[in-house]
């Protein structure tokens, strides 16, 4: 992250994907990202990256802010891969 509106835009989509599992959780709603992720945040963010290595087109589909967010932090495409 370069700048301060680098780590704002970090902790919106954070926080409210973080939330949206939370509530998918709470409501028993299947999600790609696994549901461990609604822990707490440091959960949230080990389980979001896995997804975004091991299924980044559906984690794309379903969550692009986030999918975006964690492509400009690893500076890695997982989606063109394949």
């Amino acid at each position: 992250m370069q700048q301060n509106s680098d780590y704002l835009i970090w902790a919106e989509v954070m926080t409210k994907e973080y939330q949206r599992l939370c509530n998918d959780v709470q409501l028993d709603r299947k999600t790609v990202i696994d549901s461990y992720g609604a822990t707490n945040p440091a959960e949230f963010f080990a389980v979001a990256t896995e997804t975004f290595f091991e299924k980044p087109h559906q984690l794309q589909n379903q969550h692009p802010a986030l999918y975006q967010l964690l492509q400009r932090y690893y500076q890695l495409a997982p989606v063109q891969w394949d």
